[in-house]
């Protein structure tokens, strides 16, 4: 069976234990992975799909390396590899996609690569679910500061969200700008919708406004107030689109 490709990150501090990953993943020919002993400005640039992660490495906390991942990104799964399972209770709170204890078996892999698949088609169903949910029902609304007070805005409304510094920009439906006392990171995760998709690292629009994807520019072409606006995105989440298959794309 054909699958899409992967890609995959691979940060530990022990060579033969990335080496032993490289071996098994090449049974995965549509996994494409990179290592790096320290790849957390990597991570950020790339937004891989799959990051696998060594918990216990003397030079960084992996458990803090991931919460930055996290903290940074909507985008990558994290993959716990560890040899002490003390630590599955300590991560927890990051929520990995899952974790593989060491030593593990190809069939070990062969069960979190299912598990990735499940959830991107599982993404894919609450994607539909919720665009006819909010085609169907009044939006609930959500409560920002700003620098002349509070703002309350329904989620349908919002176009794009966009980081500026410590701040965002929320495009809304009619035109307005608002400029709001919040990361990214946390109205995405107040909003809850899977509607809402990060484009880039700083950057997440509402997919009921997309109109196409300008795969040989980059670009999601979102349509509101009577106009367009163009927002990069990132090649690794261009795939991503792809693989949805819920977009044009040209």
């Amino acid at each position: 069976m054909n699958r899409e490709p992967i890609s995959a990150i691979i940060i530990d501090d022990e060579i033969e234990s990335i080496t032993l990953l490289e071996m098994y993943l090449r049974q995965f020919p549509f996994i494409k992975e990179t290592n790096a002993l320290s790849g957390l400005e990597l991570v950020k640039e790339t937004l891989p799909e799959i990051v696998f992660l060594d918990i216990d490495m003397p030079d960084m906390n992996g458990l803090q390396v991931a919460n930055e991942i996290q903290s940074d990104n909507f985008y990558s799964e994290i993959i716990f590899t560890t040899a002490h399972q003390q630590y599955a209770y300590d991560a927890l709170g990051i929520e990995p996609l899952d974790f593989l204890s060491k030593p593990f078996s190809t069939e070990d892999l062969r069960r979190v690569i299912k598990k990735y698949h499940e959830k991107v088609e599982k993404k894919k169903y609450e994607i539909k679910l919720d665009k006819f949910i909010q085609s169907q029902a009044d939006s609930p609304t959500i409560k920002l500061s700003s620098a002349v007070g509070v703002i309350i805005v329904r989620i349908t409304e919002i176009v794009i969200i966009q980081s500026k510094a410590n701040n965002c920009m929320i495009y809304l439906q009619d035109g307005t700008i608002e400029i709001v006392n919040r990361n990214l990171y946390i109205i995405v995760r107040m909003i809850n919708s899977p509607a809402f998709f990060q484009a880039s690292r700083s950057t997440c629009i509402n997919l009921n406004y997309l109109q196409r994807v300008d795969k040989r520019n980059q670009k999601c072409i979102m349509g509101f107030n009577h106009s367009t606006f163009e927002v990069e995105i990132t090649r690794n989440n261009l795939h991503y689109f792809e693989k949805l298959n819920l977009f044009p794309i040209i």
